[in-house]
């Protein structure tokens, strides 16, 4: 056959070469068509190529069934018009508007990164990171489908929204399909192709976001974007003019073109700029949006300075350089102007007051006071900013006075202005005296309480803006955190289909499903709070949402990065692994948000719930006028079922949290009260909801009105629960309050329990009940009827009532766990067998002998029938309460033995038949439990099943008996201690290797500027710190600060080396990066233990903070190490890595400062031990003075004049010792004390001494060196205790350094008595005289109880002799004289 093809004649390119003038740019001479030419003529495709080809084809397919999907609108069941199906209805809306807007940013987020991906040549594009993108446009297109349709259905359609939107969504469709064609690598389309493309999905992203009401409000941010492109443009095309004049001076050929290719990839890269910033215009709020506007410009930014170099290298024309030079000066300024303006809508989002800047700084500034304590230069240092910034504000409000037409609010802004004024003023004569007393606590305290009130009337004299910021702060962390979580989300569906592990994928689709449910309560939470910035409920439904989202979005982030290795397809792999990425860093964000706001908004918590309580208890009400009208309906996904369960379970939410309530209320403790209240509206608003369920899906209208009646019964008695729970704080120990409280509780308690009865099937389990109670009244009469039949009649009967009862026992355990109509009719046919039973059992007594022994087991019998019904009704209420379903199955097997017991004593039968009966009893009693073996029947650990499973099968062989105690004894099993030791061994070795990896690998990645792995690490650190109990502390708050101290620097120092390499040595900033990483995961552990040993309490969350925000700064420093890595000419990116290195400096400081605060008693230690190790020096020198004998008294005092007072101070100083040793075994803040106390009585005692000796004169040198080296061997003393103290703070009685504390005391308490010694040997003459005839007489005393007479006359003649005599020599020679 003909192999002849199609040929394809173009203008310019068959005949001859093409015209070139040398020095022009001659505009593009062919024209490239499609379509017409055989695929064989194009070069093959590369591997890269071709998977990219299947991810568009796969692509393809998900958004042609999007587009069959937006043919028509969900259908909705019909719904009521109550209160609670107009919010249910609203809350439906926001949810899906929040989804379609975040998924519609993912889609035109995206799209730019296909437009800035595919900018360069094909060998160099990164076909992965290509699929990345259209795989998540492609699958966020699929889930924004179904999005829309449930929106087009709620949206009134009266003026055709809902179709206006649906077709909004299918032009969207088509621009990705559009989108899809035009970048096949084997389509081979021209450029243009590709950014009109582009250009028409950011137009339909812009037309669906307006029909949905979602479009950007601030218009005039975006027209001022597109005029900041434009600029660029406009001044990119006059650089390639001023490149085309170099062009043409450029005598090498190769030089030229090089000139000509960088200017045509110049204008390309703003051309791509341009319609980059056509499509995330729309979505210009999205982070991500942000960021590939970011990215479209560094390449502009780089292909200037390409260009810039490119003329330098061809021509060496003064002049035309200049010009190029300048023309790219301009270029980059306008580039500058465009990127700052989104960085700065980036920061600073919605606008909220006037004040804002100053207000900022406030609220950082007074934070920054509060966890300096202990510091006093850097609490000065922060109050002259502080001062400053209050200066500013008070002159900007009097500005805006001056200019207010209204006279009130003049008058208002001048009363805060004046306030604020008075505040500030008080603040600078607080810091005056912090300065002027940097070591007195009281001054900084002082300056603390100044701090906190001027903030105070920061807040009020702004109108609460420093509140408001946290909570907008808060707002928008929420929103970014939902929406990346719905991308993870989308992530995980769309590489699913290609995750070759199995039990990866159900842990990512268990952990996806929890964090669906927990982001419509976020996004209500936020939208509430944005409807209502005034409110106080709103926003601390905002609050709670952020915390209770905060857990299962954690535990998505680990599955989903457990996850990603075992994904087959790369690019699937990889949109997940960045999605997951980016929802850690939102969540770290999300968190320190939540603790703000809290901090701001957590007193009022209290009124919150109470008025929370009240709209409960008034959608109620609304709902039962429905069900008198008779249109109440269900809510969509609501059955008579699951509302059942989820108001037992609730109920006993409300229980415990009201438990709780009624005790943080008794203590007094304001701020869990406020929380357990918060906790308490939250459950009553699950109960609400459940109950109005259970009565909508109710047929019969008096039980639906019944349910909401008990339910609106416990919302009254919950809101004067809360109520007399907060007259309690406010008079605390009072009797009366306390007594009211407790009735209280216990109505709201009969209330609750009144409302679970009104379940359906719980009534007819009740009057099961009450059946058996009444029929077992017949068993208290004191004589049996007559026998009516024979004793064969009577066996008879009670072996077959016997069976009926032990089957319907069987029936109930099972229908306890199906419907309610199940359990209802259940519990009826036990009663009814029950009562038959009974019968035959009284009528059995009257046959046999011992009928006391037949009524006790029948007894028994009814005993354990009401049990069953109890553990029944109760599972039937709460499926997944602890325990339940073993209490039910105990239950159970009591009714069928104690059965087995009557029928032993009362029936007589062949040998083996009535054990025999007796086992089929038993088999028919387990026989539900082995129709459903996946259901749990006892609390048993895995363990102890086995060793049950082992007792109880010695059947089997020895073999196998040895496998299970091996398997019992190696896989985890507690009892075996002795393997213990093995295992910890291997498993720290296994963790040491994994770290070694982990430290290698992110070296590596970094290296490439690849540092996602670093910044999840940090991440990860960051959320651990709030991660339940922290374990069991092995040191002190000492250890873990000194560690933590070591660890901050390190972070400091990196960081400054950080900032030198960006300049000199960009390559190395992955090692430093690895190196900050590895040193805050560090930090955090150690933050963490010595928050949990901190005192008080107050500091451990201030560490925890001030830890998590450097966590921030180590993230943002780390990225911007690796776009600089990247990127190492990026201008943008050095200036951004120096400012996070400041920034990252800046926290390090203050982790440090609120390490201080948390040893307070530690630090005063060591104050003191320097004041001690001064007043040392001191004595040493006054020793010197003393020795030259040139130490003269200043008067005529004596030294008798200052013995009162050294013996007083010595005094005081050995009672300061006891309070020093005892103060390492308290708190820090009596540590404080004893040692500041110990300081300054050794100071005083010094001083004393010195005056003493000074009073003796310098005629006696000797004298007075001794004294002063007495007191200062007292103060050698003491510094070493001091230091001792310091040591065994916080350490147990047994540990070595307390033994060490207890030494330096002795050794103190020693030196303080010979001070003493010393003291009274020094005395004024004339007490000396006295001292020593004193001791003469005491030694006669003594000598003449052993003498002779004539030795007796002896002495007494030389003690006249001497006294009358020379008396003060003498007798001081008498008193040495031997005998």
């Amino acid at each position: 056959g003909s192999v002849a093809l199609p040929g394809i004649i173009r203008s310019g390119s068959i005949g001859g070469p093409d015209t070139f003038n040398m020095g022009t740019m001659p505009s593009a001479q062919q024209q490239i068509t499609t379509g017409q030419m055989h695929r064989g003529h194009m070069p093959p495709l590369s591997l890269a190529q071709q998977a990219l080809m299947g991810t568009i084809n796969s692509s393809m397919q998900a958004v042609q069934q999007a587009q069959a999907d937006l043919g028509h609108v969900d259908n909705l069941p019909p719904l009521g018009h109550d209160l609670a199906s107009r919010v249910w209805v609203q809350n439906k809306v926001d949810e899906s508007k929040h989804e379609i807007h975040s998924q519609v940013d993912a889609i035109t987020a995206g799209t730019a990164s296909v437009v800035n991906l595919t900018a360069g040549e094909p060998t160099e594009t990164d076909y992965t990171a290509v699929g990345c993108a259209i795989t998540t446009i492609s699958s966020n297109l699929t889930e924004m489908s179904k999005g829309v349709k449930l929106l087009a259905a709620l949206m009134d359609d009266e003026v055709g929204s809902g179709h206006k939107l649906m077709g909004a969504a299918r032009m969207l469709a088509g621009a990705v399909s559009d989108l899809l064609r035009s970048v096949e690598p084997a389509a081979a389309e021209p450029r243009q192709t590709v950014l009109t493309a582009a250009g028409s999905i950011g137009q339909a992203s812009g037309d669906l976001l307006r029909h949905m009401g979602e479009g950007e409000t601030d218009e005039k941010f975006q027209d001022t974007l597109m005029n900041l492109a434009k600029a660029v443009a406009n001044a990119a095309a006059m650089l390639v003019l001023k490149a085309k004049n170099v062009a043409q001076v450029a005598e090498d050929t190769i030089l030229q073109n090089r000139v000509i290719a960088a200017a045509t990839q110049c204008a390309l890269s703003t051309s791509q700029l341009v319609a980059c910033t056509k499509v995330v215009s729309p979505t210009i709020s999205s982070p991500v949006c942000q960021e590939q506007l970011v990215e479209a410009g560094k390449l502009v930014d780089r292909s200037v300075e390409t260009c810039v170099k490119a003329c330098r290298s061809a021509s060496d024309d003064g002049e035309l350089l200049k010009q190029v030079g300048t023309a790219a000066g301009v270029v980059s300024q306008a580039l500058s102007d465009l990127l700052q303006h989104v960085r700065h809508y980036a920061s600073c989002g919605e606008p909220i007051g006037r004040y804002d800047q100053a207000t900022d700084t406030i609220m950082n500034v007074t934070e920054n006071i509060f966890t300096s304590m202990g510091d006093a230069g850097e609490m000065v240092r922060q109050a002259r900013v502080l001062a400053q910034a209050t200066s500013d504000l008070v002159n900007a409000m009097r500005s805006d006075a001056e200019a207010e037409v209204d006279v009130d609010n003049s008058k208002k802004l001048l009363a805060a202005a004046k306030l604020l004024a008075d505040a500030t003023a008080r603040m600078v004569e607080a810091a005056k005296g912090a300065a002027a007393y940097p070591e007195n606590e009281d001054q900084q305290q002082r300056l603390r309480e100044a701090a906190e009130g001027l903030r105070v009337a920061t807040n009020a004299a702004a109108q609460n803006a420093i509140k408001k910021k946290l909570v907008n702060r808060l707002e928008i962390a929420a929103k970014q955190a939902a929406a990346a979580a719905t991308q993870t989300i989308a992530a995980a569906q769309n590489a699913a289909a290609s995750n070759k592990n199995t039990v990866s994928h159900q842990q990512l689709v268990h952990s996806c499903k929890a964090v669906a449910d927990s982001i419509p309560l976020l996004v209500q939470g936020m939208r509430s709070s944005q409807a209502q910035p005034e409110e106080l409920g709103p926003q601390l439904a905002l609050i709670m949402a952020s915390q209770s989202f905060l857990q299962p979005g954690s535990k998505m982030v680990a599955s989903a990065k457990s996850a990603v290795p075992t994904v087959a397809d790369q690019a699937a792999a990889m949109q997940l692994g960045q999605c997951a990425k980016n929802l850690a860093t939102c969540l770290a964000e999300l968190r320190t948000a939540t603790q703000k706001a809290h901090e701001a908004c957590g007193p009022l918590e209290i009124d919150s719930a109470l008025k929370t309580v009240q709209t409960l208890k008034s959608e109620l009400q609304d709902a039962k006028m429905s069900v008198i009208d008779g249109q109440l309906k269900p809510l969509p996904g609501e059955t008579l079922e699951k509302c059942a369960q989820d108001l037992g379970s609730t109920s006993k939410a409300v229980g415990s949290s009201m438990a709780q309530l009624l005790t943080c209320a008794a203590q007094g403790n304001e701020h869990y009260t406020g929380v357990a209240a918060r906790e308490t509206a939250q459950a009553l608003r699950t109960l609400a909801q459940a109950a109005r369920g259970v009565a909508a899906s109710t047929k019969e209208p008096q039980a639906s009105a019944a349910m909401l009646d008990s339910a609106q019964c416990v919302m009254e008695g919950s809101a004067m629960l809360i109520h007399e729970a907060h007259q309690a704080l406010v008079h605390p120990g009072d009797a009366e309050s306390q007594q009211r409280l407790a009735q209280v509780a216990k109505a709201v308690s009969h209330s609750l329990n009144n409302c679970v009865n009104c379940l359906p099937g719980q009534k007819d389990v009740d009057m099961a009940l009450r059946s058996i109670g009444e029929a077992s009244k017949k068993l208290l009469v004191d004589f049996l009827p007559p026998c009516s039949k024979t004793f064969q009649e009577a066996q008879t009967d009670l072996n077959h009532t016997a069976a009926e009862l032990n089957h319907s026992a069987g029936e109930v355990v099972h229908s306890s766990r199906g419907t309610s109509s199940q359990l209802a009719a259940a519990s009826g046919k036990f009663s009814q067998d029950f009562d038959e039973f009974l019968d035959a059992g009284i009528e059995m007594a009257g046959h046999t002998q011992d009928q006391i022994q037949v009524i006790g087991n029948l007894k028994n019998i009814s005993m354990a029938s009401s049990k069953l019904l109890l553990a029944a009704k109760s599972l039937s209420v709460d499926p997944g309460a602890a325990n339940a379903k073993n209490l039910l199955a105990v239950a159970a097997r009591a009714v069928t033995e104690s059965i087995n017991q009557l029928i032993t004593l009362c029936t007589q039968q062949a040998a083996g038949q009535r054990e025999c009966d007796n086992a089929l009893r038993e088999l028919e009693a387990v026989r539900g439990l082995l129709d459903n073996p996946n259901e749990p029947v006892s609390e048993l650990s895995y363990f102890d099943c086995i060793e049950s499973v082992m007792e109880n099968s010695k059947t089997l062989s020895e073999s196998a008996l040895q496998m299970l105690y091996a398997a019992k004894e190696g896989g985890g099993n507690p009892k075996a201690s002795h393997t213990h030791d093995a295992i910890s061994e291997a498993a720290q070795l296994m963790r040491e290797a994994v770290d070694d990896i982990m430290v290698t690998l992110n070296e590596a990645a970094s290296e490439g500027g690849m540092v996602g792995g670093m910044v999840e690490s940090i991440a990860e650190s960051m959320g651990r710190l709030d991660e339940g109990t922290p374990p069991e502390p092995e040191g002190s708050f000492v250890d873990y600060q000194t560690t933590m101290v070591k660890f901050s620097k390190a972070i400091a120092i990196t960081a400054q080396e950080m900032m030198t390499k960006s300049v000199t040595c960009p390559e190395e900033l992955g090692g430093l990066a690895s190196q900050v990483t590895v040193d805050y995961g560090q930090l955090s552990h150690q933050g963490r233990l010595a928050a949990a040993t901190a005192e008080p309490e107050e500091v451990g969350f201030q560490i925890k903070t001030r830890v998590q925000e450097l966590g921030h700064g180590c993230i943002y420093l780390v990225q911007k190490a690796g776009a600089l890595q990247l990127s190492p000419t990026d201008s943008f990116s050095k200036r951004e890595l120096i400012e996070c290195a400041r920034a990252v400096t800046e926290k390090v400081s203050l982790v440090l400062s609120a390490l201080q605060a948390g040893n307070k008693g530690t630090q005063a230690c060591i104050t003191a031990a320097s004041a001690v190790s001064g007043i040392i020096a001191d004595l040493d020198t006054t020793i010197m003075f003393a020795s030259a004998g040139t130490l003269n008294p200043e008067n005529e005092e004596s030294f008798a004049d200052h013995r009162e007072s050294i013996l007083k101070t010595a005094k005081t100083l050995v009672e300061d010792t006891k309070l020093l040793v005892a103060g390492a075994a308290s708190s820090q803040e009596k540590l404080a004390q004893a040692a500041q106390s110990s300081a300054k009585t050794i100071t005083q005692l010094t001083e004393v001494v010195k005056l003493g000796a000074t009073s003796m004169g310098s005629e006696d040198p000797e004298t007075q060196v001794v004294l002063i080296n007495a007191v200062r061997d007292v103060a050698k003393a003491l510094a070493e205790l001091i230091g001792a103290t310091k040591c065994a703070a916080g350490k147990p009685a047994d540990d070595p350094s307390m033994y060490q504390l207890k030494g330096a005391a002795k050794v103190m308490v020693t030196n303080v008595t010979s001070l003493l010694k010393t003291v009274k040997a020094v005395e004024d003459e004339a007490t000396r005289g006295t001292r020593a005839l004193e001791a003469t007489i005491e030694c006669i005393k003594q000598e003449l109880t052993v003498r002779t007479p004539d030795s007796c006359l002896f002495f007494l003649f030389f003690f006249f002799f001497f006294k009358s005599r020379h008396l003060k020599h003498q007798i001081i020679s008498l008193s040495s004289f031997d005998s």
